[in-house]
C-alpha cells in the first residue's frame, strides 16, 4: 500500500499488441469521464461532453487537469492534441506536462497559445520561482475557432513544437520525463479538447502465454464493500485474506481513514463475511497489512504504534505485531538504519523468511521517483540501509507495490515506467543471485490482470497458482477485490508448507513458542515462525531443495527438533509435523533427532553439528544441569555390536562437547543397542526411528 492511502486511481490507456504500434496511447474523451481528474466548484467546471474534454475557469486563477501517461523520456516520443477556445478573451491555454519523480525539485513545461496568437514555452521548477520563457519568432499565429493540433516531439536529442502540423520552433535543452500530460487554462474563459496521443516505439515485454483469458473473479458481498476496497494480502496457506477497507462508517477513524479488515475461506472455496481486526492495529489514522507472515500469528503493519512523542505515527516505518491469547499484541517497530524518504507514496514487502525488506521509497540515489530498495536483517534485530536494486527493475516513473512471493526469489511489483496497457501496470521477475540487486528481466503479466486503469496490488499464496488482485470492474461500488488464476510461467517455484502444533511434551497442551529452521547441511538460520499461543498451531514456507532443521524453542524449556528433506520436491504440497518442548527439570528426556551418524559407525555426518551446537548453550545457559546421554540403534545384525555401536556414537557426542568447554563429570552415558524401540523394526521408515540419541536431566 502507498503511504496515505494512495487511492485506487485509474488512467486512460488502450490495448496494446505484442509488439507496439507507434501509437501508445489515444484518448478521444468518448467513454473515459470516470478516468479523469473532473471538478465542479465555484472556481472551475471540467467535465466532458460529446467526445470533448471541457475545462471552463469561472475564476482568474489558473486551472489544470492531467493524466498519468507511461512515457520513456530517454527514448524519442510524439505528443499531439486538438483544442480550441470556447470563451474568454485574453486567455492562455495549452498543453501541460511535468516531471514530478522527484518530489524534491519538480518540473513543468507548458506549451501554449498567448492572447496575441504566439506561441510560447514555459519551464518552472519547484526550486525557482522564475519561468523561462522562449516565444517564436515567426509572424503570430491565427487559432481557428474550429480548434488547432500542438504537437510536441522529442527526436535526434532536440524538442520540436508544432503548430497546426507546422513545426514552429525548436529547442536543444528541454527534457520531458513522461508523468504527466493535459491540459492548463490562464483567467477566466474555456477550452475543449478533442483528442490527445501520445506516440512512442518500444517492445511489450508479455510473460509466455499471458494472453490466455483469465477471468477475475470478484469476491462477492462478504468481501467487498460499496467503498474502495484494496490493498489485499493473502495468508501463505490461501486461508486468510488481509485487506483495507476505506471510508466504512464502523471504521476506528470513520468514514476519514482505511481500516484493517480480514476474511476466512470456506471448504467450498466462499468466503465468511469480513470481520474488522480491531484495536490495537486499526486506529484514528490510515492502517493497513503490510505482508502476512507464514504462519499467520505474526503480522507487519503500516507505521510507528509509539513514536518519540507517545503518539501514532503512521505516516512513518514499520511494526511487527503477533497474536496472542487475548488478540493482537501492540506492534514494534522495525529499526532501519539511516532510513528517510522524499516521497508521500511508500510501499514495502518482507520475506518469507523474515531476512530481507524492500522499499519502494523516494532517496537520493534514484532512477525515478519511487524507486525499489533492499534492507537485510542485522544480528541485532535492526535493518541495514536501504541500497537501489538497480536499473533492471527501476524505472524514470513510479515503482510501487513490491511482493515477494514465497519461494523467496519472484518478485511482483507495480510500475508506469516500462510498456504496458495503462498507466501502472503489475509486472513478475526473479531474483537471480543472492544479492537482491541482479534480477531477470521484467515481465509484463498481460491483459487478463493488467487493464487500461490503474493496476496495483498482487498477493499469491504459497501454491501460487492464484492471485489476490484491484480492480474496479463491475465492482459492488468502488474498487473490489478479486481472484485470478496466474499462468504457469508467472507462478513462484515450488515451496512446502509444513504445519503442525507444538505442545508441552509433559502435559500434551499446545503452547506458544518461537519455530526456527536451518539449513541442515550448514547449519546456518533461514527464518523463524509463531506458534498460536492458544491453540499451539504453527506454519511455515520452506523452499524446495534443501534439507531443513527445524525446532522450537521457548524459555525453560528443551527442544526437540525434526528435520525434512525437501532437496527432490518439485511440487507445491503440505507436510504436517507436530513439535514437542520438554520442561526443564529432573527426569525429562529429549531426542536429538537431527544427530547423524555414518552408517554402521560412530563418525558424525556434517549436519549433525547444529543439534550438538544447541546441546552445548543448553549446558552453558544451565551450569548446574546434569545429563546422561542414550545411544540406541534398530535391532538388526548382532545384538552385541549393536549395544557397542551405540555406546561408541554416545561416547563421541560426549567428547564433542567436552572439547566445547562442558565439564566432563557434567556428562555421563549409556549405550542400548536395539532393546529399546520407539516404533516398529519392520519397514526402513521405522527402523531410522529406532537410531537414535536422548539425553535426560538428571540433576
Amino acid at each position: 500500500m502507498l503511504l496515505r492511502l494512495l487511492y485506487f486511481i485509474v488512467c486512460i490507456g488502450v490495448t496494446i499488441p505484442v509488439y507496439a504500434q507507434q501509437e501508445l496511447v489515444r484518448e478521444d474523451f468518448n467513454n473515459n469521464a470516470n478516468l479523469w481528474g473532473l471538478e465542479e466548484n465555484s472556481s472551475r467546471n471540467i467535465y466532458m461532453a460529446n467526445g470533448k474534454l471541457v475545462l471552463d475557469n469561472r475564476s482568474s486563477e489558473s486551472a489544470f487537469v492531467s493524466h498519468d501517461y507511461p512515457v520513456d523520456p530517454d527514448k524519442d516520443f510524439y505528443i499531439e492534441t486538438q483544442i480550441k477556445k470556447n470563451a474568454g478573451g485574453n486567455i492562455t491555454y495549452g498543453l501541460y506536462f511535468a516531471d514530478t519523480r522527484k518530489t524534491k525539485n519538480n518540473k513543468w513545461y507548458y506549451y501554449l497559445i498567448a492572447p496575441d496568437g504566439r506561441l510560447i514555452f514555459c519551464e518552472n521548477s519547484s526550486e525557482k520561482t522564475d519561468y523561462l520563457y522562449y516565444q517564436n519568432e515567426s509572424p503570430v499565429v491565427a487559432p481557428s475557432p474550429t480548434g488547432n493540433t500542438l504537437a510536441v516531439e522529442k527526436k535526434s536529442g532536440v524538442t520540436n513544437f508544432y503548430f497546426n502540423g507546422q513545426k514552429m520552433f525548436t529547442l536543444s535543452n528541454v527534457r520531458f520525463w513522461g508523468n504527466f500530460v493535459g491540459y492548463a487554462l490562464y483567467d477566466q474563459g474555456a477550452i475543449e479538447a478533442d483528442y490527445i496521443v501520445v506516440k512512442q516505439n518500444f517492445k511489450l515485454n508479455l510473460v509466455p502465454n499471458a494472453s490466455v483469458n483469465y477471468t477475475k473473479d470478484n469476491l462477492g458481498p462478504a468481501v467487498n464493500t460499496k467503498d474502495d476496497d484494496i490493498m489485499p494480502i493473502i495468508s501463505a496457506d490461501g486461508k486468510t485474506l488481509y485487506y483495507a477497507v476505506e471510508n466504512d462508517p464502523s471504521n476506528a477513524g470513520g468514514t476519514e481513514n482505511s481500516d484493517i479488515w480480514y476474511t476466512t475461506r470456506k471448504a467450498d472455496g466462499t468466503w465468511n463475511p469480513r470481520k474488522n481486526i480491531g484495536t490495537p492495529l486499526n486506529t484514528r489514522e490510515a492502517d493497513f497489512v503490510v505482508n502476512a507472515m507464514p504462519d499467520n500469528n505474526s503480522l507487519l503493519i503500516n507505521g510507528d504504534y509509539v513514536s518519540s512523542n507517545g503518539t501514532i505515527n503512521k505516516y512513518e516505518g514499520l511494526s511487527m505485531t503477533h497474536r496472542t491469547r487475548t488478540g493482537w499484541s501492540l506492534p514494534e517497530k522495525l529499526v532501519i538504519d539511516n532510513f528517510y524518504n522524499y516521497s508521500t507514496e511508500v510501499s514495502f514487502a518482507l520475506s518469507p523468511d523474515q531476512q530481507v525488506l524492500i522499499s519502494s521509497i523516494e532517496r537520493d540515489i534514484t532512477y525515478g521517483s519511487t524507486d525499489l530498495y533492499v534492507s537485510f536483517l542485522q544480528s541485532d534485530g535492526t535493518w541495514t540501509a536501504p541500497e537501489n536494486m538497480g536499473s533492471v527493475l527501476n524505472t524514470y516513473g513510479k515503482d510501487i507495490t513490491p511482493t515477494i512471493a514465497a519461494d523467496g526469489k519472484t518478485l511482483y511489483y507495480s510500475t508506469n515506467g516500462k510498456p504496458g496497457y495503462g498507466s501502472n501496470d503489475i509486472f513478475v521477475t526473479r531474483r537471480l543471485d543472492d544479492s537482491w540487486k541482479n534480477w531477470s528481466e521484467p515481465q509484463n503479466l498481460g491483459p487478463s490482470v493488467n487493464t487500461m486503469n490503474w493496476d496495483a496490488y498482487y498477493s499469491v499464496p504459497a501454491s501460487g497458482d492464484i492471485a489476490y488482485i484491484v480492480s474496479n470492474d463491475k465492482s459492488q461500488g468502488g474498487a473490489d477485490i478479486y481472484s485470478i488464476r496466474v499462468v504457469k510461467e508467472a507462478q513462484p517455484e515450488p515451496v512446502v508448507i509444513v504445519h503442525g502444533k507444538v505442545y508441552n511434551k509433559t502435559t500434551s497442551q499446545p503452547i506458544g513458542a518461537t519455530i526456527t529452521y536451518h539449513d541442515l547441511t550448514n547449519g546456518k538460520d533461514i527464518g523463524s515462525a509463531e506458534s498460536n499461543p492458544v491453540d499451539g498451531s504453527y506454519k511455515m514456507v520452506l523452499p524446495y531443495t534443501k534439507a531443513y532443521g527445524f525446532l522450537a524453542e521457548k524459555e525453560q524449556f528443551l527442544s526437540e527438533s525434526s528435520n525434512l528433506d525437501l532437496s527432490e520436491v518439485k511440487a507445491y504440497q503440505e507436510v504436517q509435523r507436530d513439535l514437542y518442548l520438554t520442561p526443564l527439570e529432573v527426569g525429562k528426556t529429549v531426542t536429538l533427532n537431527n544427530v547423524f551418524f555414518v552408517r554402521s559407525k560412530a563418525d558424525l555426518l556434517p549436519e549433525s553439528y547444529p543439534e550438538i551446537e544447541r546441546l552445548v548453550k543448553v549446558l552453558n545457559d544451565n551450569p548446574a544441569i546434569r545429563i546422561e546421554l542414550t545411544g540406541h540403534t534398530d535391532n538388526i545384525g548382532n545384538p552385541a555390536l549393536n549395544k557397542e555401536l551405540s555406546e561408541k556414537r554416545v561416547e563421541t557426542i560426549k567428547n564433542y562437547l567436552v572439547s566445547k568447554g562442558i565439564a566432563a563429570d557434567r556428562i555421563t552415558g549409556k549405550g542400548l543397542g536395539g532393546t529399546k524401540p520407539v516404533a516398529s523394526n519392520a519397514t526402513e521408515d521405522t527402523r531410522k526411528l529406532n537410531r537414535r540419541v536422548e539425553f535426560t536431566i538428571v540433576k
